[in-house]
């Protein structure tokens, strides 16, 4: 029993790894970055979720690592995944996940 144990003991301790750093994965991601700021974006289900989102503190954490002397959200928003009449001509198939973006600026 206990040469068993000390067999699966290694295999389960990287199940149990693998699966804590696939729940740290990160929701938001610097979708366009200049020298002076850029656009992060992240995944919402509804207009209530985006500003209490893991996806929001994503982003915000990604814009103060670009920006340690402060930022400031010049425009933020549902950014349309596909035109309307491209979603016409797939009858709806082009998926349903929706994207906020927040785009800032470094400095104050």
């Amino acid at each position: 029993m206990r040469q068993w144990f000390r067999a699966i003991c290694p295999v389960l301790l990287l199940c149990v790894a693998g699966a804590v750093a696939a729940g740290c994965g990160h929701e938001a991601s610097l979708t366009r970055e200049t020298e002076t700021g850029g656009v992060v974006t992240f995944p919402i289900e509804s207009e209530g979720d985006v500003l209490s989102s893991a996806g929001r503190r994503d982003a915000l954490r990604l814009i103060a690592n670009k920006c340690p002397n402060g930022s400031r959200i010049v425009k933020e928003g549902e950014i349309p995944k596909v035109s309307k009449s491209a979603d016409r001509n797939w009858r709806g198939q082009m998926g349903t996940e929706r994207i906020w973006g927040i785009q800032f600026t470094c400095g104050q």
